[in-house]
């Protein structure tokens, strides 16, 4: 579908975004965690460079559920964008808050290193990744429902009686899924979550070069024009 929904651009801004990525594991590193100041040393030393301290570490253990049981790292503040990496029993996962793609290289150096050391410290091997981006975006020359109302067919709009306040979806592909809502955070706003699950051996460069295409395809299929 390469027309758009819509013939004039909205005017948009992110005022709010977290990319979350998430490799889980093919077994349990239960066996790896006894002492967890030799996994806490090595990743800390991997992320050093790029701003993370002692400061930022906290070992969640308080809880009865063994799978809650995490090591994060957490970059301190006042370093912008604000990022932090989870080791648990079963999985990693990175979480960034505000990711600017002109900066996409150094993050991706940054989550490289701290990944390698994770994986080489507990023998962990990856079953499967995946990667989501949650967005808010402000529409400043539309309304909401100007913009996602073409995303529903007349069909649609006969399941119910009343008012429509914002048309939405949510679109269930293969590994992959994108929900198109109102944000609640923001006034005129929508929120877009893009999810996929990509193969445990592709690089993360490719998994941000398909993250990138899916956020333009959301924006050009949608009208919208602003800063990704």
């Amino acid at each position: 579908m390469t027309d758009k929904l819509t013939s004039e651009k909205a005017q948009v801004e992110i005022p709010y975004a977290l990319l979350e990525y998430t490799a889980s594991f093919k077994k349990s590193i239960v066996g790896k965690m006894g002492v967890p100041a030799v996994a806490i040393g090595s990743i800390l030393d991997a992320l050093a460079p790029s701003g993370f301290t002692s400061d930022g570490v906290e070992i969640k253990t308080r809880s009865e559920k063994l799978s809650e049981y995490a090591i994060v790292f957490q970059r301190p503040r006042p370093a912008i964008p604000a990022i932090s990496l989870s080791l648990g029993l079963n999985k990693v996962s990175v979480s960034i808050e505000n990711p600017d793609w002109a900066s996409a290289e150094s993050l991706i150096a940054t989550m490289e290193a701290g990944l390698k050391a994770t994986f080489d410290i507990t023998g962990a091997q990856a079953k499967s990744q995946q990667i989501s981006l949650g967005m808010h975006i402000q529409i400043k020359s539309k309304s909401r429902k100007d913009v996602t109302a073409p995303l529903l067919s007349p069909t649609a709009y006969e399941l119910m009686d009343g008012e429509v306040e914002i048309p939405g979806i949510i679109l269930l592909r293969k590994k992959a899924s994108i929900i198109i809502d109102g944000s609640l955070a923001y006034a005129n706003g929508l929120f877009i979550r893009i999810n996929r699950e990509h193969p445990a051996e592709a690089p993360l460069g490719d998994l941000a070069a398909i993250l990138r295409s899916d956020e333009e395809r959301v924006f050009e299929i949608l009208g919208l024009e602003g800063d990704l």
